[in-house]
C-alpha cells in the first residue's frame, strides 16, 4: 500500500471510528483530578505485537542497513527495554482486567512502555518506512505493512493517555493492526 493511499485508509477508519469509544481506556474527572483507567488485555496486547514486529523487524536484511550497527543495537536495547516495561505492567496489573493510572507503579510502567514504543516508532518504523520506498519485493511490501501497523498500535497506546486531553477522534481499533504483525512475524518464522 502507498504511503496517500494509507493515509487515505487511515483517515477513513477514523471518521468510521470516530462514533466508538476507545476502549482500551477510560477517563473520568472529578473536580480537577483526572483518572485513566487502562484495559489490561489491550495494553499487553498491543505491547506483545509491537515486541514481536520489532525484534523480527531487525531480523530483515535491508531494515538492519538502513538503521546501521549504532541503532541496530540502540533498537535491540529499547526491545529488551519494552519487555521489561511489559513484564512490569502486567506485575503491577495483577489479574485485574483495569487499572487506573493514578497508582504509582502502574503508571511508572506504562510511562516506561511508552517511552521504549515511541523509540521503537523512532528507530524502527520509521526507518522501514523511509527504506521500504526503494526497497522492492514482498518483504519490503510486508515489513512496510507491518511497519503501518506498529504505527497504528503506537499511536492507540499514545492515545490512551491522550484521551485525557480534548481528543476528538480515536485512532482505528488495534485488533487488525495486531493481525497484520502476527501475520508478519509468521511469514519471517
Amino acid at each position: 500500500m502507498n504511503p496517500s493511499s494509507r493515509r487515505a485508509f487511515l483517515r477513513a477508519s477514523c471518521i468510521l471510528a470516530s462514533g466508538f469509544p476507545l476502549a482500551a481506556c477510560s477517563t473520568t474527572t472529578t473536580g480537577h483530578v483526572t483518572t485513566i483507567t487502562l484495559n489490561v488485555a489491550e495494553v499487553e496486547d498491543y505491547g506483545t505485537a509491537i515486541l514481536s514486529f520489532a525484534t523480527t523487524a531487525l531480523t530483515i536484511p535491508f531494515v538492519a542497513t538502513a538503521m546501521g550497527p549504532a541503532s541496530v543495537a540502540l533498537a535491540g536495547t529499547v526491545i529488551a527495554g519494552l519487555k521489561s516495561a511489559l513484564d512490569s505492567f502486567r506485575a503491577a496489573a495483577g489479574t485485574s482486567t483495569s487499572v487506573t493510572c493514578d497508582n504509582s507503579s502502574v503508571k511508572a510502567a506504562f510511562d516506561s512502555l511508552l517511552s521504549d514504543v515511541t523509540q521503537i516508532d523512532t528507530l524502527v518504523v520509521q526507518t522501514i518506512t523511509a527504506a521500504s520506498v526503494t526497497a522492492t519485493g514482498s518483504v519490503a511490501s510486508d515489513a512496510r505493512t507491518a511497519a503501518g501497523a506498529a504505527a497504528t498500535l503506537i499511536a492507540l497506546l499514545r492515545a490512551m493517555v491522550d484521551s485525557a486531553t480534548a481528543m476528538t477522534r480515536p485512532p482505528p481499533p488495534g485488533r487488525g493492526a495486531i493481525a497484520t504483525i502476527n501475520r508478519f512475524v509468521a511469514g519471517r518464522a
